[in-house]
C-alpha cells in the first residue's frame, strides 16, 4: 500500500471514530488524528471530559485548537466549563481568528459563562492598551498602527488581540450588559488611527442604552463610512440624541 492510500484509510478510520474513541485520541499526543477526533464529539458529559476539551484550546497545533474551537461553539452550553473564564480570553486572543469566532459565538450561547468571562476580557483590553502607551516610546503615537512596519509586529499582535476582545465584548451585550469599566475602554479606543477598532467601539456604543454623547458626537464625524454609519444609525434611533448631537 503506498503513502497516499496509507494515509486517506488512516482519515477515513479517524472520521468515522467512536465517541470513546474520540476521547482517547485526545488523552494521547496524535495531532493529525485530534482535529478528526473533535468531529466526533457532540456532547460533554462530565468535568473530566470538559477538561480535556478546555486543554485543546490553548498550546496546541492550529488545526487541533480551530476544531476545538468549533465544537464547542457547535455543542452549545454546558455546565461543565465555568471553570474557564481565563481559557476563554486566551482563546479570543488567539492567532487564528475562526478560534476567536468560534469562542465568542459559545459564549454568546452561554450567558452564565460570558458573565463570567467578560470581567477577564476586560482586563485583557486594559492589559492591551498599558502595552500600548509603552510602545509609543519606541513606535511614535499608541493610536498609529503602522502596519508595514515589520519591525512593529509585536505592537500588530496586540491590535489583533484588541479587534477581537472589542467583538467579543459587542457580541456578549445582550447577555451580560455593560459598566463603566467598558465605557472608559471606548474613550481610549475611540481615537485609534486603526479604523477597525474604533468601528468596535461604535459597535459597542450603538449597543448600550445610554452611550456618552460626546463620543458619539466624535464618531459621527469619522471619516470613516462604516464606523459613523453604525453612530449614525443609533442616533436616527434616539430622539435624545437626535436632538442633541
Amino acid at each position: 500500500m503506498n503513502k497516499s492510500n496509507e494515509n486517506f484509510l488512516i482519515v477515513q478510520n479517524a472520521i468515522n471514530m467512536t465517541r470513546d474513541e474520540a476521547f482517547k485520541v485526545l488523552l494521547g499526543d496524535n495531532e493529525i488524528l485530534k482535529p478528526y477526533a473533535f468531529i466526533n464529539i457532540d456532547e460533554i458529559k462530565s468535568k473530566d471530559e470538559a477538561n480535556l476539551i478546555a486543554y485543546h484550546l490553548t498550546n496546541h497545533p492550529n488545526p487541533t485548537r480551530e476544531a476545538c474551537a468549533l465544537v464547542l461553539a457547535d455543542i452549545g452550553g454546558s455546565e461543565f466549563f465555568s471553570d474557564y473564564a481565563e481559557i476563554f480570553t486566551d482563546s479570543i486572543c488567539d492567532i487564528n481568528p475562526n478560534v476567536c469566532r468560534a469562542i465568542i459565538e459559545f459564549l454568546v450561547k452561554n450567558p452564565p459563562l460570558a458573565s463570567k468571562t467578560l470581567p477577564f476580557i476586560i482586563e485583557r483590553v486594559e492589559k492591551i492598551l498599558a502595552d500600548f502607551k509603552i510602545y509609543e516610546k519606541e513606535f511614535g503615537a499608541f493610536k498609529d498602527n503602522k502596519m508595514r512596519n515589520r519591525k512593529n509586529h509585536a505592537k500588530n499582535k496586540k491590535l489583533f488581540n484588541l479587534y477581537w476582545c472589542l467583538e467579543a465584548i459587542c457580541e456578549i451585550y445582550s447577555a451580560v450588559g455593560f459598566d463603566d469599566e467598558i465605557i472608559k475602554i471606548c474613550f481610549v479606543t475611540v481615537d485609534f488611527l486603526d479604523y477597525t477598532i474604533r468601528e468596535k467601539t461604535a459597535k459597542i456604543l450603538a449597543k448600550m442604552p445610554n452611550p456618552p454623547k460626546e463620543l458619539l458626537q466624535k464618531l459621527k464625524n469619522d471619516k470613516n463610512f462604516y464606523v459613523k454609519n453604525l453612530v449614525y444609525d443609533k442616533i436616527c434611533k434616539d430622539s435624545d440624541y437626535r436632538d442633541t448631537l
